[in-house]
């Protein structure tokens, strides 16, 4: 009883001081404010609008550069950040390799019209009517005025953006055949001499933060009600009549043209105390609800384990394994047994008493998490029964996680015969193969499986080969089906492995059968080129694999991107399938899900170039027959 009165204190204060949580100001950075939203940590601002404070000085963080935060109007909700520095002895700026300057399009802020942007060190550009590049060009006086600039005066000729025709709000795009190098300023009159001209500098707009989002009244102050939004469908804090919401104070306010001076500190003075207090108390709740959850969590693995076993499905009924059983099948789980380390936890090699060498899969001990994912694999498993989905054989209830029994796939997985040094490279026909097999499976799921299931997490270490090559589907941790058959997508938080998860899910939380299908179509792509989904040691713009491939297609190459073992003593005929099993994977990465085909078509598709194909090579074992 003790327990629970605390607790209810505890969210009554919590609730009383939620809207303050929002509107936490960020801490000054040596002698420089930080306005909300801006964020420097991230117990402050809002999280949408990072920036960063190295010892006292802020910074504008975009892709691989930093660019020094020299003012900020919080009133404007602008900032203006320095353009990136000249390399040693050379008229080209260090952010060249990125193509200028970049902004994340999904983050609020955007380049401003108030810029002069001047480009150096440029060949002839392709918009003449956007450039000046004249003697009586804004650009020269720079070059001639500032000392830095002053080595530019050596190269072919300088532009200015006529006024007006800058639109990209994105990027300063530069080019190393067009222009190499930049400066901006801001508000500046080029009639001017130059020594009345502004320091150079990029001016940035963020957009006003929405109202705070929420799932009840009760993470809502008296100032707001917690309901949908038109836009988004999303839940937030909207204010309630007579207040409005203030993006800069992160709160809904009184409508008032003025505001008192003595409200004003009251209200600093509150907002400071109560994130205070809120933070205090975040962080008990945090603590309480984690033991509350551990104890919750024991009590519903004992029920939910014997109602999973008791309950099949269409797919075959599971065998429960003694712990002694499992032990004396792993040998302990000795490390020598150990076939592999997930996030969800360990993959052990066994043999049973009647000599039936099987895979043992355990969930780390003590992480809920990874016990909910192997408790969901079960029941996904015991579901579904087909030639190309792993094959679950039991499992064991009796020890503190659960642990799962499976048939034992020989091969190891795709990724190992891809990627490994000591395997030999896989034949055309059997990609061809391990291909057809996944889309099988996948197409099982999607449309015989009732109600519909979609893996979520299909990769190459994913595809299991047993020793005849043939292609299994496995790790069903991440899967979801869904809550009826006439439903066309399930929401739930984006997960997966990066490299292989759809964008349109990753940004929308709809999980559908096309994203399996986007996954499947980077599978596809690695087995036709052996390269990884995601590789760093390939050039910055071509660490992901689809848009690596996506760029090499533009460009009318994708025979180039052909993994060169294949295209060693290949037919033209070969060739023509592998570059049709390349325009599959294409059509899988299509950016609009509905433009993707379905799990059946893909798997007909690759039936069909798997019959030209063996046709082909039949006519040429024949011979001619004249």
């Amino acid at each position: 009883m003790f327990q629970i009165r605390i607790m209810m204190m505890i969210v009554v204060v919590l609730m009383v001081n939620a809207a303050c949580v929002v509107a936490i100001r960020c801490p000054d950075c040596g002698k420089t404010p930080v306005p909300y939203p801006l964020s420097t940590t991230p117990l402050c601002g809002h999280q949408s609008y990072k920036i960063r404070c190295d010892m006292g000085v802020l910074k504008f963080v975009t892709g691989r550069y930093t660019y020094p935060i020299i003012s900020i109007s919080q009133k404007n909700q602008r900032l203006v950040i320095g353009p990136s520095d000249l390399l040693p002895n050379t008229c080209v700026t260090s952010d060249l390799g990125n193509e200028g300057l970049q902004l994340n399009t999904s983050l609020p802020f955007t380049i401003t019209q108030s810029n002069t942007v001047l480009f150096f060190n440029c060949t002839e550009p392709t918009g003449k009517l956007a450039y000046d590049c004249s003697p009586a060009s804004a650009c020269n006086p720079c070059q001639n005025g500032l000392p830095k600039m002053s080595i530019c005066r050596k190269t072919p000729r300088c532009c200015t953006f006529r006024k007006g025709s800058y639109t990209n709000l994105y990027s300063i795009q530069l080019n190393i055949d067009r222009c190499r190098a930049y400066s901006s300023f801001v508000n500046v009159n080029t009639s001017l001499p130059f020594t009345k001209w502004p320091n150079p500098g990029v001016e940035l707009m963020w957009a006003p933060p929405p109202e705070p989002p929420c799932s009840s009244q009760g993470h809502c102050d008296s100032t707001s009600t917690c309901r949908d939004a038109h836009d988004d469908g999303a839940r937030r804090c909207f204010c309630n009549r007579k207040f409005r919401w203030d993006a800069n104070a992160g709160q809904c306010t009184k409508d008032l043209k003025k505001v008192k001076a003595k409200r004003k500190v009251l209200g600093a003075t509150a907002v400071c105390i109560g994130g205070t207090i809120s933070v205090a108390v975040v962080f008990a709740i945090t603590m309480f609800i984690r033991r509350q959850r551990i104890k919750a969590a024991r009590k519903r693995l004992a029920c939910e384990r014997q109602k999973i076993l008791r309950t099949s499905g269409g797919g075959k009924s599971s065998k429960i394994f003694a712990s002694k059983e499992i032990k004396k099948a792993t040998n302990n789980f000795s490390s020598a047994g150990l076939l592999g380390v997930g996030g969800f936890g360990q993959v052990y090699k066994g043999v049973l008493d009647d000599g039936t060498t099987v895979a043992v899969k355990c969930p780390k001990l003590g992480n809920t998490q990874s016990i909910d994912q192997v408790l969901n694999e079960v029941r996904i498993l015991c579901q579904v029964n087909h030639k190309n989905l792993v094959q679950l054989l039991g499992c064991c209830v009796e020890l503190e996680q659960p642990f799962l029994v499976y048939e034992y796939i020989q091969n190891g997985s795709l990724y190992d015969h891809l990627h490994g040094k000591n395997k030999r490279p896989l034949t055309w026909s059997e990609r061809l193969s391990i291909a057809r097999d996944t889309a099988e499976g996948l197409s099982y799921l999607h449309f015989s499986a009732s109600p519909p299931i979609y893996h979520r997490d299909i990769k190459s270490s994913n595809i299991l080969l047993d020793s005849r090559m043939r292609a299994k589907v496995a790790d069903f941790g991440l899967s979801r089906e869904l809550a009826q058959a006439d439903v066309t997508h399930v929401t739930t938080c984006a997960q997966g492995t990066l490299g292989y998860m759809d964008p349109d899910y990753y940004w929308n939380y709809q999980l559908t059968d096309k994203s399996d299908v986007y996954s499947f179509g980077v599978l596809l792509l690695e087995i036709l080129t052996c390269q990884r989904a995601i590789d760093f040691c390939r050039p910055t713009d071509d660490v992901n694999l689809a848009a690596y491939i996506k760029r090499i297609v533009s460009e009318e190459k994708m025979v180039d991107a052909i993994d060169p073992s294949l295209k060693k003593d290949a037919t033209p005929l070969e060739i023509d399938a592998m570059k049709a099993f390349g325009f599959l994977a294409m059509s899988c990465l299509e950016e609009k899900r509905e433009n993707r085909p379905c799990m059946k078509e893909a798997s007909e598709e690759i039936e069909y170039i798997m019959g030209i194909v063996a046709t082909r090579l039949e006519l040429d074992d024949d011979g001619p027959d004249n």
